[in-house]
């Protein structure tokens, strides 16, 4: 065995020889990998507009059969991100030598075959070597915020858990986390825990207000194949009577609907609009613009968790518009926590950011008027293109985790029979209903859905 040894500034790169390329620093902790690897952006890449010329740097030399070069490629990162840098903050990225994870000592031979692929389209060819890419890839791309498309976050993903990674049976997420609690299994990953909580796992950045078109979404469409559009789902869904339905093309005729935003009852589907609870521009300028077709059409047509779309007044809905919780609350206050809570559970679910004044109105109303809300199980997203997941869900150190129900201390309950007596008042529960594989979330409440007050004062389970 040769070993070759380079000087690179300050640096010395240290590369065996039979290696196809060697890394610059040993890999990282497991955990920290993987923990990195859940909270990055899984987006599209931007291929348009590169040119080498807008990083500016030193060329990295090369010794021998070898040449140092960046872990990320610079039109990997302009790809994944650095289109929306300056100039200032690319240079700073193609100079970027006292981080070894950014440098990787590659051969001759591999450079071609490597050239800008990301490791969906390369990876070395030794396991040591490999574990470390992986670990300095995930961490570059998390050091700068750069995303992965989706074949590359399942390349990384896939490779780096069964070759890299040791098994694990618990995890738990920490600080601002922590009443959030996590056992891993081989279950569909879902989330339980306090509003406030979960709600630290979003992003806070600036919207993205340019190219929204509502056409971008296609909505109202029948995506699982039962007959029945989006809209029609949520309206039988939705009747708290048995609704008349065309058996021929699904169109919901007559039903009895009561709007949680203003408890306004309705008989004629007519008087209904169906609301994206997180609007169609709201998602758009919060994450969606990086999404492919398929992804906005899932979720404009999302019916796999009830928070996503519901039945509402008309005129109600056209008064909320693509507004957020900074700008608009429901009329009716006493449903005010569950809608907040459905919001939340959106943004956490589908992986959508918060700009400032949208984050910090919904912290105060949580940590004041809705302290005590809770949060049911978050499925899956719902499978597009033949069982490919569209957004990595849940974000952060709850990815691929089941929820251990927390009856007490958390106000959460694992499995609820509706209408009956509960405590605390608030407390979230969920419901499986028959011939669904979705909770539906419940909460405990001593109104019904239109405020009006249960009987003997006593709190009872209804649909949030």
């Amino acid at each position: 065995m040769k070993w070759r040894i380079s000087v690179h500034g300050a640096i010395v790169v240290m590369a065996i020889g039979v290696s196809s390329v060697a890394i610059a620093q040993p890999r990282a902790n497991d955990g920290t990998t993987l923990t990195q690897l859940a909270a990055i952006k899984v987006a599209p890449e931007r291929p348009a507009g590169f040119r080498q010329s807008l990083f500016t740097g030193a060329v990295s030399p090369s010794i021998s059969a070898l040449s140092v070069a960046n872990i990320v490629t610079t039109r990997e990162a302009w790809e994944s991100g650095a289109w929306a840098w300056s100039a200032a903050k690319r240079k700073s990225f193609i100079n970027d030598r006292a981080d070894l994870t950014m440098l990787a000592l590659v051969r001759a031979t591999s450079v071609q075959q490597r050239g800008d692929k990301d490791p969906a389209g390369w990876m070395p060819n030794t396991s040591n070597s490999l574990c470390a890419y992986l670990g300095n890839w995930v961490a570059v791309k998390t050091k700068w915020g750069l995303a992965m498309d989706q074949r590359e976050f399942s390349a990384v993903k896939t490779t780096f858990t069964q070759r890299c990674s040791k098994p694990t049976t618990t995890s738990s997420v920490a600080s601002t986390t922590s009443s959030i609690s996590v056992t891993t299994t081989t279950g569909k990953p879902t989330v339980v825990g306090s509003a406030l909580a979960l709600l630290q796992l979003v992003r806070v950045e600036n919207e993205y207000q340019v190219g929204y078109d509502r056409a971008l979404f296609e909505h109202w469409r029948d995506i699982d194949g039962d007959g029945c559009d989006s809209r029609d789902q949520v309206l039988k869904r939705d009747s708290i009577s048995l609704p008349q339905v065309d058996p021929v093309n699904c169109n919901v005729i007559a039903g009895d609907w009561v709007s949680p935003y203003d408890g306004a009852r309705w008989s004629n589907p007519s008087d209904i609009d169906i609301d994206h609870v997180v609007a169609l521009k709201e998602a758009w300028d919060s994450g969606a613009w990086a999404w492919s077709a398929a992804q906005r059409k899932a979720y404009a047509n999302d019916t796999s968790d009830s928070r996503t779309l519901l039945a509402v007044t008309d005129s109600v809905n056209q008064s909320k518009s693509d507004k957020d919780p900074s700008n608009w609350l429901p009329p009716l206050q006493s449903y005010t926590c569950t809608y907040l809570g459905n919001w939340v559970a959106v943004k956490v679910r589908w992986s959508l950011s918060m700009d400032s004044s949208e984050f910090g109105r919904i912290k105060n109303l949580l940590q004041s008027s809705c302290s005590s809300l809770n949060i049911a199980p978050i499925p899956n997203l719902p499978n597009i293109s033949g069982g490919t997941t569209v957004v990595t869900n849940p974000p952060a150190a709850i990815t691929n985790a089941t929820v251990t129900p927390n009856t007490a201390s958390a106000g959460t309950v694992a499995q609820i029979s509706p209408g009956s007596y509960c405590s605390p008042e608030g407390a979230i529960g969920y419901y499986t209903l028959s011939g669904s594989t979705t909770p539906t979330t419940y909460v405990c409440s001593k109104t019904d859905a239109s405020g009006t007050p249960y009987s003997g004062g006593r709190a009872r389970w209804r649909r949030a």
